[in-house]
């Protein structure tokens, strides 16, 4: 069975070709020979890394589903994430009834 090949044209920095067929020459291998074997590599390395990420999201999103559905965590609404430089601001706090007491301990406790 024969492999369908497609032609690949790419431009390359001269300095960079000749010391690649110098390499080429001395290993005793054709460019193309060399080219597919690092292409194949490249392949080989980053799809490893994309899938162990896809993995790694999928057991995040099943753990966040679980706590969800365990009651670990409570809704958060839909809410999307906060930008990094979006200032937060602090809670409303209502008073009780019983008047300036209790909200001199809440100022006190923010100390």
């Amino acid at each position: 069975m024969t492999d369908t090949k497609t032609l690949v044209n790419f431009n390359v920095p001269t300095a960079t070709l000749q010391t690649f067929d110098k390499l080429c020459r001395l290993y005793g291998k054709p460019r193309s020979q060399i080219l597919n074997e690092l292409l194949y590599g490249y392949i080989l390395e980053f799809g490893q890394q994309a899938f162990s990420r896809i993995d790694q999201v999928r057991k995040i999103d099943e753990s966040l589903n679980s706590a969800f559905e365990n009651g670990d965590v409570t809704d958060l609404d839909d809410l999307p994430p906060k930008a990094e430089n979006d200032v937060q601001s602090g809670l409303n706090r209502k008073f009780s009834s019983f008047g300036r007491k209790d909200e001199k301990l809440l100022i006190a406790a923010e100390k």
